[in-house]
């Protein structure tokens, strides 16, 4: 009894630290803030959250989800952007989606949300900071 009384404290303990989502900063519209939040968040690993952290970086994400002539149309382009200096990374990566056989807003706002996933899966975030440093290093040696 005393083993799983404290096998259960033991894992009481821990459920606050595994629930804790890592917090960081964005830059985007409210409007793709409030459609990645209502599907769930953002998709971005711990290791990525404690890149963007580390660094000062925010998590730049611009998109659009609308309905044209029947169909419906999403995009997302990502990359990361120093929080004080605005210096932001070539390395970015950009998702496109088309549905020609659902046209409505709601089939494009989840278009858009794989749209952020999809371009969040092949941003290579240390690869984005590594640059924004450079870029940062650079300038400040003009100086």
């Amino acid at each position: 009894m005393k083993k799983f009384v404290f096998s259960a404290l033991t894992l009481c303990a821990m459920l606050p630290a595994a629930q804790a989502a890592c917090t960081f900063n964005t830059s985007t519209v409210e409007s793709i803030r409030e459609i990645v939040t209502a599907s769930g968040g953002w998709p971005i690993s711990d290791a990525q959250c404690a890149v963007l952290n580390a660094k000062k970086l925010s998590l730049q994400v611009s998109g659009d989800a609308t309905v044209l002539d029947g169909v419906s149309v999403a995009w997302a382009a990502v990359t990361l952007i120093d929080s004080s200096s605005r210096v932001k990374a070539d390395a970015g990566r950009t998702s496109t989606y088309v549905n020609t056989k659902k046209a409505s807003i709601d089939v494009a706002n989840e278009m858009l949300v794989s749209a952020v996933k999809d371009s969040l899966a092949q941003l290579d975030f240390n690869k984005a900071a590594a640059e924004i440093e450079a870029y940062k290093a650079k300038n400040k040696a003009r100086r």
